[in-house]
Protein backbone atom coordinates (compact mmCIF):
# COMPACT_ATOMS: atom_id res chain seq x y z
CA UNK A 1 0.00 0.00 0.00
CA UNK A 2 1.36 3.43 -0.93
CA UNK A 3 1.25 6.29 1.47
CA UNK A 4 -1.57 8.23 1.28
CA UNK A 5 -1.96 11.65 -0.45
CA UNK A 6 -1.64 14.75 2.01
CA UNK A 7 -3.40 18.08 2.49
CA UNK A 8 -2.63 19.85 5.27
CA UNK A 9 -4.72 22.45 4.35
CA UNK A 10 -7.83 20.10 4.09
CA UNK A 11 -10.28 19.08 1.60
CA UNK A 12 -13.98 20.14 1.24
CA UNK A 13 -17.05 20.10 -1.16
CA UNK A 14 -18.72 23.37 0.41
CA UNK A 15 -18.56 26.25 -2.21
CA UNK A 16 -17.44 29.78 -1.60
CA UNK A 17 -19.24 31.80 0.72
CA UNK A 18 -21.11 29.25 2.33
CA UNK A 19 -21.58 29.18 5.95
CA UNK A 20 -19.08 26.44 6.04
CA UNK A 21 -16.90 27.50 2.86
CA UNK A 22 -13.45 27.81 5.03
CA UNK A 23 -13.70 24.30 7.52
CA UNK A 24 -11.21 22.25 6.44
CA UNK A 25 -13.35 19.30 6.00
CA UNK A 26 -16.60 17.72 4.37
CA UNK A 27 -19.52 18.95 5.02
CA UNK A 28 -21.50 17.09 8.09
CA UNK A 29 -24.96 18.54 7.32
CA UNK A 30 -25.28 17.29 3.87
CA UNK A 31 -26.74 13.73 4.59
CA UNK A 32 -28.52 12.84 8.17
CA UNK A 33 -27.99 9.20 8.76
CA UNK A 34 -27.65 6.38 11.77
CA UNK A 35 -24.49 3.97 11.93
CA UNK A 36 -23.51 1.41 15.07
CA UNK A 37 -20.92 -1.00 14.66
CA UNK A 38 -22.19 -2.81 17.61
CA UNK A 39 -19.15 -2.51 20.10
CA UNK A 40 -21.76 -2.28 22.86
CA UNK A 41 -25.27 -3.47 22.89
CA UNK A 42 -28.34 -1.69 25.07
CA UNK A 43 -31.45 -2.89 24.32
CA UNK A 44 -33.73 0.43 25.44
CA UNK A 45 -32.02 2.20 21.82
CA UNK A 46 -34.89 -0.39 20.52
CA UNK A 47 -37.81 -1.22 20.13
CA UNK A 48 -37.92 -5.30 20.20
CA UNK A 49 -40.70 -7.46 19.18
CA UNK A 50 -40.63 -10.92 20.46
CA UNK A 51 -42.25 -14.29 19.88
CA UNK A 52 -41.55 -16.78 22.31
CA UNK A 53 -43.54 -19.98 22.06
CA UNK A 54 -40.59 -22.40 22.61
CA UNK A 55 -38.73 -23.87 25.68
CA UNK A 56 -36.44 -21.17 26.02
CA UNK A 57 -35.84 -16.66 25.48
CA UNK A 58 -35.07 -14.72 23.14
CA UNK A 59 -31.86 -13.24 24.04
CA UNK A 60 -29.28 -10.17 22.56
CA UNK A 61 -25.71 -9.71 23.50
CA UNK A 62 -22.19 -8.52 22.49
CA UNK A 63 -20.26 -11.47 21.02
CA UNK A 64 -17.33 -11.81 22.73
CA UNK A 65 -15.22 -13.67 19.93
CA UNK A 66 -15.94 -10.99 17.15
CA UNK A 67 -13.48 -8.55 15.87
CA UNK A 68 -15.17 -5.03 15.65
CA UNK A 69 -17.74 -5.61 17.72
CA UNK A 70 -21.14 -7.79 16.87
CA UNK A 71 -24.54 -8.46 18.34
CA UNK A 72 -25.77 -12.15 18.49
CA UNK A 73 -29.50 -12.40 18.49
CA UNK A 74 -30.36 -15.52 19.52
CA UNK A 75 -34.32 -16.82 19.17
CA UNK A 76 -36.18 -18.74 21.42
CA UNK A 77 -36.44 -22.48 20.35
CA UNK A 78 -40.22 -23.05 19.21
CA UNK A 79 -41.14 -22.74 15.15
CA UNK A 80 -41.86 -19.50 13.71
CA UNK A 81 -40.07 -17.42 17.05
CA UNK A 82 -38.48 -14.43 16.05
CA UNK A 83 -37.11 -10.76 17.61
CA UNK A 84 -36.84 -8.25 15.25
CA UNK A 85 -36.15 -4.55 16.18
CA UNK A 86 -36.71 -1.11 15.48
CA UNK A 87 -34.69 2.25 16.39
CA UNK A 88 -36.68 4.03 18.92
CA UNK A 89 -36.33 7.66 20.06
CA UNK A 90 -37.08 7.89 23.73
CA UNK A 91 -35.32 4.51 25.47
CA UNK A 92 -37.54 1.74 24.10
CA UNK A 93 -40.57 3.19 24.15
CA UNK A 94 -41.67 4.49 20.86
CA UNK A 95 -40.12 3.85 17.03
CA UNK A 96 -37.51 6.87 15.69
CA UNK A 97 -39.19 7.03 12.37
CA UNK A 98 -36.96 9.89 10.63
CA UNK A 99 -35.62 8.68 7.77
CA UNK A 100 -37.86 9.75 4.40
CA UNK A 101 -37.46 9.13 0.94
CA UNK A 102 -37.69 11.58 -1.67
CA UNK A 103 -37.67 11.96 -5.61
CA UNK A 104 -34.69 14.38 -5.52
CA UNK A 105 -33.02 13.04 -2.20
CA UNK A 106 -30.23 10.00 -2.72
CA UNK A 107 -30.74 7.57 0.26
CA UNK A 108 -28.26 4.32 1.56
CA UNK A 109 -28.48 1.29 3.59
CA UNK A 110 -26.06 -0.91 4.43
CA UNK A 111 -25.87 -4.25 6.71
CA UNK A 112 -23.38 -7.22 7.10
CA UNK A 113 -24.44 -10.15 9.85
CA UNK A 114 -24.83 -13.98 9.26
CA UNK A 115 -26.96 -16.42 10.42
CA UNK A 116 -26.22 -19.85 11.75
CA UNK A 117 -28.62 -22.09 9.24
CA UNK A 118 -29.47 -19.87 6.85
CA UNK A 119 -32.20 -21.87 5.21
CA UNK A 120 -33.83 -22.29 8.62
CA UNK A 121 -34.15 -18.72 9.14
CA UNK A 122 -35.79 -15.91 7.68
CA UNK A 123 -34.00 -12.42 8.10
CA UNK A 124 -35.42 -8.83 7.26
CA UNK A 125 -33.32 -5.81 7.56
CA UNK A 126 -33.91 -2.59 5.71
CA UNK A 127 -35.97 0.88 6.22
CA UNK A 128 -39.80 0.64 6.97
CA UNK A 129 -42.77 1.56 8.64
CA UNK A 130 -43.41 0.94 12.11
CA UNK A 131 -44.27 -3.14 12.32
CA UNK A 132 -44.26 -5.63 15.37
CA UNK A 133 -44.11 -8.83 13.34
CA UNK A 134 -42.43 -7.52 9.82
CA UNK A 135 -42.38 -11.24 8.16
CA UNK A 136 -45.60 -12.48 8.64
CA UNK A 137 -47.36 -9.38 8.07
CA UNK A 138 -45.52 -6.87 5.84
CA UNK A 139 -45.03 -3.62 6.57
CA UNK A 140 -47.54 -1.22 4.19
CA UNK A 141 -44.10 0.75 3.44
CA UNK A 142 -40.40 0.80 3.08
CA UNK A 143 -37.24 -0.88 1.28
CA UNK A 144 -35.68 -3.79 2.65
CA UNK A 145 -33.64 -7.15 2.33
CA UNK A 146 -35.51 -10.12 3.16
CA UNK A 147 -34.65 -13.80 2.99
CA UNK A 148 -36.73 -16.84 2.30
CA UNK A 149 -37.16 -19.82 4.42
CA UNK A 150 -35.90 -23.02 2.70
CA UNK A 151 -33.72 -21.10 0.36
CA UNK A 152 -31.61 -18.40 1.99
CA UNK A 153 -31.89 -16.75 -1.16
CA UNK A 154 -32.15 -13.07 -0.72
CA UNK A 155 -34.54 -10.76 -2.62
CA UNK A 156 -34.94 -6.65 -2.10
CA UNK A 157 -38.44 -5.37 -1.29
CA UNK A 158 -39.80 -1.87 -2.12
CA UNK A 159 -42.92 -1.21 -1.28
CA UNK A 160 -45.27 1.82 -0.85
CA UNK A 161 -49.06 1.63 0.34
CA UNK A 162 -48.39 -2.11 -0.22
CA UNK A 163 -47.82 -2.05 -3.36
CA UNK A 164 -44.60 -3.74 -4.29
CA UNK A 165 -41.30 -3.84 -6.75
CA UNK A 166 -39.11 -7.17 -6.06
CA UNK A 167 -35.65 -8.08 -6.94
CA UNK A 168 -35.71 -11.44 -6.18
CA UNK A 169 -32.82 -13.84 -5.36
CA UNK A 170 -29.84 -11.15 -5.28
CA UNK A 171 -27.74 -13.99 -3.43
CA UNK A 172 -27.95 -16.85 -1.25
CA UNK A 173 -26.42 -16.89 2.13
CA UNK A 174 -24.21 -19.28 3.50
CA UNK A 175 -24.49 -20.65 6.96
CA UNK A 176 -22.21 -18.76 9.43
CA UNK A 177 -21.13 -16.93 6.41
CA UNK A 178 -20.84 -12.92 6.81
CA UNK A 179 -22.56 -11.37 4.21
CA UNK A 180 -22.41 -7.35 3.68
CA UNK A 181 -26.23 -6.42 2.00
CA UNK A 182 -26.51 -2.57 0.81
CA UNK A 183 -28.59 -0.54 -1.85
CA UNK A 184 -28.46 2.97 -3.10
CA UNK A 185 -31.68 5.26 -3.99
CA UNK A 186 -30.11 7.63 -6.77
CA UNK A 187 -33.16 9.97 -6.07
CA UNK A 188 -34.33 9.64 -9.43
CA UNK A 189 -35.80 6.26 -10.94
CA UNK A 190 -34.14 3.51 -9.45
CA UNK A 191 -32.45 1.56 -6.51
CA UNK A 192 -29.39 -0.17 -6.98
CA UNK A 193 -28.36 -2.78 -4.63
CA UNK A 194 -25.12 -4.39 -3.58
CA UNK A 195 -23.71 -7.97 -1.95
CA UNK A 196 -19.91 -7.78 -0.40
CA UNK A 197 -19.86 -4.18 -2.09
CA UNK A 198 -20.01 -5.52 -5.59
CA UNK A 199 -23.40 -3.73 -7.67
CA UNK A 200 -25.42 -7.09 -8.19
CA UNK A 201 -28.13 -4.93 -10.34
CA UNK A 202 -30.31 -2.15 -10.16
CA UNK A 203 -34.18 -2.13 -9.95
CA UNK A 204 -37.04 0.83 -11.42
CA UNK A 205 -39.14 1.97 -8.12
CA UNK A 206 -42.13 2.64 -10.44
CA UNK A 207 -44.88 3.88 -8.29
CA UNK A 208 -43.15 1.67 -4.83
CA UNK A 209 -40.59 4.06 -3.46
CA UNK A 210 -42.17 4.74 0.13
CA UNK A 211 -42.33 8.58 -0.42
CA UNK A 212 -45.54 9.90 1.84
CA UNK A 213 -44.79 7.86 5.19
CA UNK A 214 -41.59 8.29 7.69
CA UNK A 215 -39.59 4.92 8.06
CA UNK A 216 -37.44 3.38 11.01
CA UNK A 217 -34.00 1.77 10.61
CA UNK A 218 -34.83 -2.48 11.61
CA UNK A 219 -33.64 -5.99 11.32
CA UNK A 220 -34.27 -9.37 12.95
CA UNK A 221 -34.99 -12.73 12.16
CA UNK A 222 -37.45 -15.54 12.34
CA UNK A 223 -37.05 -19.08 13.12
CA UNK A 224 -38.38 -21.64 10.53
CA UNK A 225 -37.51 -24.74 12.03
CA UNK A 226 -37.83 -25.29 16.28
CA UNK A 227 -34.23 -24.40 16.84
CA UNK A 228 -32.65 -21.39 18.74
CA UNK A 229 -31.28 -20.05 15.52
CA UNK A 230 -29.11 -16.75 15.58
CA UNK A 231 -28.45 -13.79 14.07
CA UNK A 232 -24.93 -12.36 14.41
CA UNK A 233 -24.91 -8.39 13.08
CA UNK A 234 -21.59 -6.86 12.40
CA UNK A 235 -23.28 -3.36 11.97
CA UNK A 236 -25.64 -1.58 10.46
CA UNK A 237 -26.29 2.14 9.02
CA UNK A 238 -28.23 4.31 6.78
CA UNK A 239 -27.80 7.79 5.07
CA UNK A 240 -30.76 10.22 3.37
CA UNK A 241 -29.55 13.52 1.87
CA UNK A 242 -31.11 16.34 3.47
Amino acid sequence: MGAPQRYADGVTNIGKAKTLSEMPMLDPTKVYGYFNDFFEWTATDWIVSTIEAGAGAATEAISDTETGGAVVITNDAGADDFDFFQLSRDGGINDSEVFYFATGKKAWFKIRFKGNDVDQSEYMAGIHIVNADPRNAAPTDGVWFESDDETGQVDLVIVKDSSRTVASGICTMIDDTYVSLGYYWDGVTTVHYFVNDVEIGSIGVGTSLPDDEYLALSFGHENGEAVANTMTVDYIGAWMER
